[in-house]
């Protein structure tokens, strides 16, 4: 089975429209470059769209195509304005050996999306549509360059939206690609990086996590000869936001109830506020830092055996304006994550692992950028809070993958 430590691309392309990069969220970080390229609503939040001026350029070669790989797409042929081209897609092989090429051509459906597959295991380079081979060529010679092709002739970029690409360096089973297209986000909740499922909780429902908090009261003068009253509605402030979890708690009996109760707890009762992301997209969660201010209060009965409690988790996110930077560190090398900005007013930057640099303001670019070093490898995701509309020369050697949450 193909592992995350195979995983060499990893571009989801959600990028906002106007975004210069598509960004990897493999382990190595090969970002692409883009030029001349839409990013629009896609199979799965956004894709990019080539229209035939632009492209996207990773500047480096790791595919192994000496070895053995395995390349995963979402793709959708845009009509052409002729009407009669970019109806096939084709994937070209070419080796070292002299007239040692191979071509696969595939019909396809314009402005249908098929998910596709090349394989290549030995010499073997199999193509997949929506799971299905529908093509296998035998090469003659070791493998020196892949390309995926369209019957458009009038320009050398593609023309056609692409998305949720993957490349393995492995070559993945029929079973693996067929798990890769019926493989659907779950809702997952965590807190501190602990899964609800771990404390034994379910979230049945919940309220407030993408609703927008209440205005601050904005200046107002009531002139007594004038309808209504004059209000100041620029630069706008909100209060805090307002999150309410739904759940229930499976417990073996009391005693387990009340250690999975207590483990809970423990997470609002230490110092600082506590991390609530909500996994709905493998590489852009929701995130949110919220204190718990009216306390737990479990309806349950007592039960020598299963028991089942129900409560409602109420809590607060005292900063509810946020960026979300994402930066996984895989060894020694990749351990700091860097943030440059200027602001006037004061954010706070919760760095994913528990730590907070609060009250930031001023000239932190360059030299003074802000910097935090990960103990251990994993991915985390930096939240900076505050009015960060107001926040200028922004940048990181992370990925933003929430400009405004």
């Amino acid at each position: 089975m193909a592992l995350e430590q195979n995983l060499i691309l990893n571009l989801p392309l959600d990028e906002a429209d106007g975004s210069t990069i598509a960004y990897d969220f493999a382990a190595n970080r090969r970002d692409a470059t883009v030029e001349n390229c839409a990013f629009v609503p896609g199979k799965q939040g956004n894709c990019i769209r080539f229209d035939g001026k632009g492209h996207a350029k990773i500047g480096a070669n790791f595919v192994p195509l000496n070895g053995n790989f395995t390349v995963l797409a979402w793709v959708k042929v845009n009509p052409y304005a002729d009407g009669a081209t970019a109806r096939r897609i084709g994937i070209f092989c070419n080796t070292a050996q002299l007239d040692g090429s191979r071509a696969v051509w595939i019909d396809i459906t314009p402005d249908s999306w098929g998910f596709f597959t090349v394989r290549k295991a030995g010499n073997v380079v199999s193509v997949y549509l929506d799971t299905q081979v529908v093509e296998r060529v035998t090469l003659p010679a070791t493998l020196t360059g892949i390309a995926l092709l369209q019957d458009v002739y009038s320009t050398e970029n593609g023309y056609a939206d692409l998305d949720e690409v993957k490349i393995y360096n492995v070559a993945m089973s029929d079973d693996d690609i067929a798990q890769q297209l019926n493989t659907v986000s779950q809702l997952e909740y965590y807190l501190n990086g602990v899964n609800f499922r771990d404390f034994g909780i379910r979230v049945e429902s919940s309220n407030g996590v993408l609703d927008q908090p209440k205005l601050k009261q904005p200046a107002a003068i009531d002139w007594p000869d004038y309808h209504g009253k004059v209000v100041d509605l620029t630069a706008k402030r909100y209060e805090e936001r307002e999150i309410t979890l739904n759940c229930w708690l499976k417990a073996s009996g009391k005693i387990d109830f009340v250690e999975r109760v207590n483990r809970l707890h423990e997470h609002f009762q230490a110092d600082g506020t506590a991390r609530l992301m909500i996994s709905i997209h493998p590489t852009k969660p929701l995130l949110y830092e919220v204190y718990a201010a009216d306390g737990v209060s479990h309806n349950k009965r007592w039960r020598d055996n299963k028991m089942i409690g129900t409560f409602s988790l109420k809590l607060r996110e005292p900063d509810p304006v946020k960026r979300v930077v994402r930066h996984q560190r895989i060894n020694d090398a990749s351990r700091e994550l860097s943030i440059a900005f200027k602001s006037d007013k004061m954010v706070n930057v919760y760095w994913g692992d528990g730590s907070v640099t609060e009250d930031v303001y001023g000239d932190y670019t360059g030299s003074k950028a802000l910097k935090h070093t990960y103990a251990d490898n994993g991915v985390y995701y930096a939240v900076i809070a505050g009015v960060i509309e107001e926040i200028t020369d922004f940048t990181t050697n992370g990925i933003v993958v929430w400009n405004k949450l």
